[in-house]
């Protein structure tokens, strides 16, 4: 018996180095988002090459949209960013991501439109093969934040 469970100990360990790096590689992406400037060129090099171009456009949109904000004179609006992602692996190459695009104003408060991506690995990199976003981005919700 324990011969079995130092080999399934030895396995799931080796699962979890490898699922770490892969973690690590996905908020790498994300992280690669929130670099200025996100236009399409950016955009388009974290996307698989059989992703969609409505995909890569909606986004690229959608940080566009919310960048207008900050540079308007009197503005005090932060640029948008993707915070810290819920990763869900489906298989060992591809994960669900849940990461939320937020804005935080003295005023406003918070503007957090959640968006879903899935990621898959193509070679040793992860990239994006799709992207959901809920939400309508012209009506971007107004929630508090939590402190």
């Amino acid at each position: 018996m324990k011969p079995i469970l130092c080999l399934f100990l030895a396995f799931s360990a080796g699962l979890w180095a490898d699922q770490a790096s892969d973690r690590t590689a996905i908020g790498q992406v994300i992280a690669a988002l929130n670099e200025p400037p996100v236009g399409r060129e950016v955009v388009a090099r974290l996307f698989t090459a059989d992703s969609e171009s409505s995909d890569r456009d909606r986004l690229a949109n959608l940080t566009g949209r919310m960048q207008q904000y900050p540079n308007q004179p009197w503005s005090e609006v932060t640029t948008p960013r993707f915070g810290t992602p819920v990763i869900r692996f489906i298989t060992p190459d591809v994960a669900l991501v849940d990461v939320a695009v937020s804005q935080f104003g003295s005023i406003l408060g918070a503007r957090r439109l959640p968006v879903y991506l899935v990621m898959r690995r193509e070679g040793v990199e992860w990239r994006i093969a799709a992207v959901r976003i809920p939400a309508d981005p012209l009506r971007l919700s107004i929630v508090p934040v939590d402190n």
